[in-house]
């Protein structure tokens, strides 16, 4: 359990002369405070962990306070309520993604392929960084709170919705071959979504390698191929080639 017992004795900032209305959310969320910034970051992390075992509904400020470490007046210094944990939940896992995959989309100078390597690398490693947040979130879907379901129903159809774009825009430019691109979408979220499964920080391979190598295997999925193989040689190579790959990914697993 993490403890934070400096920061026990911190004052609930919503009162006192010279303070301004809602400088308690600005103030710790603009990240002006590395020690804060930490700080809220654990209490996103405790409070998810506790959702999940014990349930939204049966989970209070309190028991988030006391699993961190903290009083219950210095939680309100960060979140006024267990409903703004859960908007900070559904803002880095869903939202901020979503966001940063637009500002890919529209940089006009990069191929298909590379959008999408650098959008399966970065999610990699944004998920695989974030612990146990996104696992986390996907078992708390039927506990959101319904003004936050169709926020975090729109990140995730976003980011879905991108990764087609960018497979049709591959295929219309030949860069990738003839297939459906909503099918591929669902598979290349798949694959990177899965490594949140597996993955163990103390691996051989960073968050970094791991997105280049599921990356490289998306993209040799899509890719168009000059001729179609035809004699025995050629299907045994291609046949040889998928085994490496998902032996790659087996060691992974281990």
């Amino acid at each position: 359990m993490t403890s934070l017992s400096a920061e026990a004795d911190e004052r609930n900032p919503t009162s006192g002369p010279g303070r301004r209305p809602g400088a308690r959310q600005s103030d710790a969320r603009n990240g002006t405070n590395p020690r804060k910034e930490l700080v809220r970051e654990q209490l996103i992390d405790i409070a998810a962990q506790l959702f999940d075992s014990k349930g939204y509904a049966q989970t209070s400020i309190n028991d988030i306070a006391r699993a961190i470490g903290l009083g219950r007046s210095a939680v309100y210094h960060y979140f006024r309520n267990k409903e703004e944990i859960v908007a900070a939940l559904v803002d880095s896992e869903a939202l901020t993604p979503s966001h940063q995959l637009q500002e890919l989309i529209e940089q006009t100078e990069l191929t298909a392929a590379e959008k999408l390597r650098r959008a399966i690398v970065s999610g990699i490693r944004r998920r695989l960084g974030s612990g146990s947040r996104f696992i986390l979130l996907a078992r708390l879907e039927a506990q959101i709170p319904d003004e936050l379901g169709p926020v975090y129903n729109k990140g995730r159809r976003d980011i879905y919705e991108f990764y087609v774009r960018i497979i049709a825009d591959g295929i219309a430019s030949g860069d990738f071959r003839e297939l459906d691109p909503k099918i591929a979408a669902f598979a290349v979220i798949g694959m990177a979504n899965w490594t949140s499964r597996w993955y163990s920080p103390s691996g051989s391979h960073s968050p970094e390698e791991i997105g280049e190598i599921i990356a490289e295997m998306a993209l040799h999925s899509l890719t168009a191929r000059d001729s179609v193989v035809q004699d025995d040689a050629g299907i045994n190579d291609a046949i040889g080639q998928m085994r490496q790959q998902l032996d790659l990914l087996e060691r992974k697993l281990k």
